[in-house]
């Protein structure tokens, strides 16, 4: 009995190791894609409020409120360095901030979270979401790379 439960603790282990290598192995990999610098197409900011349609019964609706597009000029750029920095340029600054790949669809830049919506060998498509109670703001970010 004794020699079933070693057999069966090893097999669990063994299984917990294979899937955390793929975890690594995922994200390894979209920090290779990430790698280098995209320049930004586009940014679009969107704004919804919450309504409140039943007092009775709490449903809240966003409702588009607001949605501003920005188009990226020729120094507006991401470059995604090894250290897991990224330097963020425009016309105006350059900052360098910390990334760090959660999970093939997550990226934490800096202390914010974004959604990775696309990426490609020549697109990426981030997306930031911030629920502030009665509203929400969006921000999308279009990025694309020359190969």
């Amino acid at each position: 009995m004794r020699i079933l439960s070693l057999l069966a603790i090893s097999i669990l282990l063994l299984s917990a190791c294979k899937k955390e290598d793929v975890s690594l192995k995922l994200k390894n990999e979209t920090s290779e894609q990430m790698m280098g610098k995209w320049m930004v197409q586009r940014i679009i900011y969107e704004v919804s409020i919450k309504k409140v349609i039943n007092n009775d019964l709490y449903r809240a609706l966003n409702l588009l409120n607001s949605k501003l597009e920005v188009h990226g000029s020729a120094h507006d750029c991401f470059d995604f360095q090894g250290h897991e920095m990224v330097q963020i340029k425009t016309s105006e600054s350059a900052k360098l901030k910390s990334y760090n790949i959660l999970n093939p669809s997550q990226v934490m830049i800096g202390h914010e979270e974004w959604r990775i919506e696309k990426l490609t060998a020549t697109e990426l498509e981030l997306k930031f979401v911030r629920d502030a109670g009665d509203f929400t703001r969006v921000t999308r970010m279009y990025l694309n790379r020359s190969l």
